[in-house]
């Protein structure tokens, strides 16, 4: 019956049995399961630590589990039986079992199976199986599926044995069992999606080494912290970094349960709102659009999957994808801004426009690092591509091939489709600045923080390119190095000169900082050639880059020629 079984998982993908039949030992499932039950005793004993007895009313006659009326805080008087046993208020004390419960498995299953799924395609790569596993006759969904649901099997085990213990607790606590398998799914859900992330990097990240395992799951840990910790400080909802918030599957753990463990009648389910559709208004409409979101995210990163899995040295995405890519991104993170209040309003109030500009930029800064890394080919797809110029090279003021060929092109350089989907996401935002309910002033203002923000990422996809088509053969390394250093460097250096002297603010416009400065109350007195110099700055640095990423096209098409004439 087992081999039957396996038979059967073995016809369907192959993949998965290998991935099961490497993991799948006896002493693995015995490990695995014995951490996941002793963590479930740990974890109960604590709570069963935290009830209140007799013994302590003597000196603390409140407490968090009591069921008398509130006396300060969460703390409730605590009242006794006949018998003189403490009244304990269960529903209360099941739901903060069945809350952490949830956060930790979420974490876990998420940071973890991140870590194992990326440290899974690192071993491959190191013992060159991987390029084998290319070779067979699976198809790369096949493959990758299996990987995503085959290296994580014993974390899989492990969650599935709290389960018991996860429904006793949400039943115990009265939570509607709708709310229970809405939050399931939800995980389900952000599983699929972080774990194709995961396969992506460990795809295209295999540079970094035996590192590049433990900065996956510490980004995700750290990601998961930070967008946890937003949700607990009751940051208003009026600004687009919701949108973040929901790659979050805590944020959709039952509201009973989060009101229970946070001692607070405020939410984390707060009714937010897309475009001014109260979307967030209730579990159904937020759990549908948090669904949405991860489709949209797990589409667009396998179609990356694909691409990299067949042939290593592709760009991760097409031109064509990136530009669908960003038109979906700018208008879910676009409805996520304050629409109702600086659009519909006519007193938004004071730096409301400032701060949900400043929130889309931030959020639009982390596609564009993608972009980046996503368009830009690396030196054998640009010397290809110039060979082929070099051979097709037409007559003429315009070469509308070679725009085509900028625009479409699969190896050809990035940096015009990045402009491109740089104006896309321009676009977006400027006609939300436009319909605002604000001054003029304050419209150009945020109009000249866009400009900035733009020109700055295009001259960090210039200098990523130029690197990238280096003979160096860390050049993937020393891509990224300097192109960070490029961002962190001269915020620094201009911090410590505009610690003392506040007339020199203004150099902050030559940093990352500029977007947020110019929209900031002191950027309102910039003059205009203030306000212009640095936008001039960084169109010069483009186009010196470009420049000289053009001669080493040159060169080298015509260096390649030669070379496939002299073969002849």
């Amino acid at each position: 019956m087992n081999l039957n079984w396996m038979n059967q998982i073995g016809d369907w993908n192959p993949q998965l049995l290998r991935e099961l039949k490497g993991r799948l030992k006896s002493r693995n499932l015995l490990l695995s399961a014995a951490v996941s039950l002793l963590g479930q005793f740990i974890l109960f004993m604590y709570f069963r630590t935290q009830l209140p007895n007799k013994l302590e009313l003597g000196y603390n006659p409140s407490h968090r589990y009591c069921t008398g009326v509130t006396e300060y805080g969460d703390q409730r008087k605590c009242l006794v039986d006949a018998f003189g046993e403490v009244i304990i208020n269960w529903q209360l004390w099941h739901l903060d079992v069945f809350t952490w419960l949830s956060i930790i498995g979420c974490f876990t299953l998420l940071t973890a199976g991140t870590y194992l799924i990326i440290n899974d395609l690192a071993s491959e790569e190191k013992r060159e199986t991987l390029n084998f596993i290319r070779l067979s006759p699976q198809s790369p969904q096949s493959i990758l599926s299996g990987k995503l649901l085959g290296v994580p099997i014993l974390l899989f085990i492990g969650i599935l044995l709290t389960m018991p213990l996860h429904l006793s607790s949400a039943l115990a606590g009265q939570i509607p069992i709708v709310e229970i398998f809405s939050f399931y799914l939800a995980v389900v859900a952000a599983c699929i999606l972080y774990y194709s992330a995961a396969l992506l990097f460990g795809l295209v990240g295999s540079w970094l080494g035996g590192f590049q395992s433990w900065l996956g799951a510490g980004v995700v840990f750290c990601f998961l912290l930070v967008t946890m910790r937003l949700a607990l400080v009751e940051l208003s909802d009026d600004y687009p970094l919701i949108f973040a918030r929901l790659f979050n599957p805590t944020y959709l753990i039952p509201d009973t349960a989060i009101t229970a463990v946070f001692s607070s009648a405020y939410s984390r389910l707060i009714p937010f709102e897309w475009f001014t559709f109260p979307l967030g208004s209730n579990l159904l409409t937020t759990l549908g659009t948090t669904l949405v979101i991860y489709g949209l995210g797990t589409y667009f990163i396998c179609q990356s999957l694909n691409r990299c899995f067949r042939d290593p040295n592709t760009t991760m995405l097409s031109k064509r994808q990136s530009y669908l890519l960003t038109a979906c991104y700018a208008l879910v993170t676009l409805g996520f801004a304050n629409w109702s209040r600086l659009v519909l309003e006519s007193d938004p109030g004071d730096y409301k426009l400032a701060e949900n500009l400043v929130c889309l930029l931030f959020l639009d800064f982390w596609l564009f690092l993608y972009l980046i890394a996503a368009l830009n080919p690396h030196r054998q797809a640009l010397q290809d591509w110039a060979r082929y110029r070099r051979t097709a090279r037409v007559k003429g003021l315009v070469d509308s091939r070679l725009v085509q060929d900028l625009i479409w092109g699969e190896k050809s350089p990035g940096l015009l489709a990045i402009a491109i989907n740089a104006i896309i996401a321009s676009i977006a935002i400027s006609g939300f600045i436009v319909l605002s309910q604000y001054s003029v002033n304050e419209k150009l203002n945020a109009l000249f923080a866009l400009v900035l923000s733009v020109s700055l990422a295009m001259v960090y996809a210039a200098l990523a390119q130029l690197l990238l088509f280096s003979k160096n053969h860390n050049r993937v390394f020393w891509s990224a190095g300097t192109v960070g250093a490029a961002m962190v460097l001269p915020a620094i250096i201009i911090g410590v000169f505009t610690s003392t002297y506040r007339d020199n603010n203004f150099l902050w416009l030559y940093s990352i900082v500029g977007p947020i400065f110019a929209i900031s109350p002191d950027g309102k007195y910039l003059s205009f050639i203030t306000a212009f110099l640095p936008i001039f700055s960084y169109l010069t640095m483009m186009s010196l880059l470009v420049f000289q990423l053009r001669r080493n096209l040159v060169k080298a098409g015509e260096s390649a020629t030669k070379a496939m004439l002299a073969g002849k």
